[in-house]
C-alpha cells in the first residue's frame, strides 16, 4: 500500500441545502471523486479493469498511450497493471489541478507521467492507445470531432481509441439511473442539486450521434463493448 495515498472521502457535497454553481473538478470533488464515480456511474469498476485490459492488447513494448481527461488516473493505473510490466509510457492528462495533485500522490507506477494540460491544446505524439473516459461529456460538442481527429491522427494503424460516456437514452433508462443512485445511498436532495450542477457543464449525446461522429473522424470500426443502463463504452479502430 502506497502509504502516501491520499483518504478517499464519502461524496457529501450535494447534502445540505445551498446555492448550486456549476459542477467543477475542484479540490473537494478530487477529495470525494473514488466514492462519487462509483456510486455514480453504473459499472465503473468494470468499465475501468476492461479499458486497462483493452489498451494493453494494443500497446505494443515500447508504446505509447494517452488517458485524456484523466481525473485521478484510474484508467491509467489499469492500464499499467494490464500491461504487467512491460516498457511503455503512459501520459495522464487533466487540466485540474487538484485531480492531478490527489493522483501523483496516489501513484505508485513509474510508467505513468502526469501532464497537467487542457486535452483540446495538447499535441499528441504517435501512440498505440488513446482513452477518453467520460472526457467528452464534459467539452464543447464544438470540440469534441476536432479533439477525436486529433487522437485518430496520432494513433498508429494497429492501435485504439477507448471512449466511455453517460448517453442520451429514454426516460425509463434515466428512471433506472436514478434509483441506481438512490440505492448507493443519494438523498433526493443530492441528486436534484447535483443535477443543477451538472446541467450547464456535462452535455451528453446519444449512441448514434458517438458512432456518427467517430467515423467522421476517421475510424473504420466502432463497437459498444459495455452498456449498463445510459452509460457505454466504445472501441474504435483506425483500420
Amino acid at each position: 500500500m502506497n502509504a502516501n495515498k491520499p483518504i478517499t472521502e464519502r461524496d457529501t457535497l450535494f447534502a445540505q441545502p445551498g446555492e448550486d454553481e456549476d459542477f467543477a473538478f475542484d479540490q473537494h470533488v478530487a477529495a470525494v471523486f473514488p466514492d462519487m464515480i462509483r456510486r455514480s456511474v453504473p459499472g465503473y469498476d468494470t468499465v475501468v479493469a476492461l479499458t486497462g485490459q483493452l489498451a494493453a492488447k494494443h500497446l505494443r513494448p515500447g508504446g505509447r498511450c494517452y488517458d485524456l481527461g484523466c481525473s485521478l488516473g484510474a484508467a491509467a493505473h489499469a492500464v499499467a497493471r494490464a500491461s504487467r510490466g512491460r516498457r511503455c509510457e503512459i501520459i495522464a492528462v487533466d487540466e485540474s489541478a487538484a485531480m492531478l495533485e490527489r493522483a501523483r500522490a496516489g501513484s505508485a507506477s513509474a510508467n505513468v507521467r502526469w501532464l497537467e494540460a487542457d486535452v483540446r491544446a495538447l499535441a499528441l505524439q504517435p501512440a498505440d492507445v488513446v482513452i477518453l473516459n467520460y472526457t467528452l461529456q464534459f467539452l464543447v460538442p464544438a470540440d469534441r470531432l476536432p479533439l477525436l481527429r486529433k487522437a485518430r491522427a496520432a494513433l498508429a494503424n494497429g492501435g485504439a481509441l477507448i471512449v466511455s460516456e453517460k448517453l442520451a437514452a429514454c426516460q425509463r433508462l434515466e428512471d433506472l439511473h436514478m434509483d441506481f443512485k438512490r440505492a448507493n445511498g443519494y438523498s433526493e436532495l443530492e441528486i436534484a442539486r447535483k443535477r443543477n450542477a451538472l446541467e450547464n457543464v456535462m452535455r451528453i449525446d446519444s449512441e448514434a450521434t458517438h458512432v456518427k461522429r467517430l467515423r467522421a473522424a476517421g475510424f473504420r470500426h466502432v463497437s459498444v463493448w459495455f452498456r449498463c443502463l445510459n452509460w457505454a463504452s466504445f472501441i474504435a479502430l483506425p483500420q
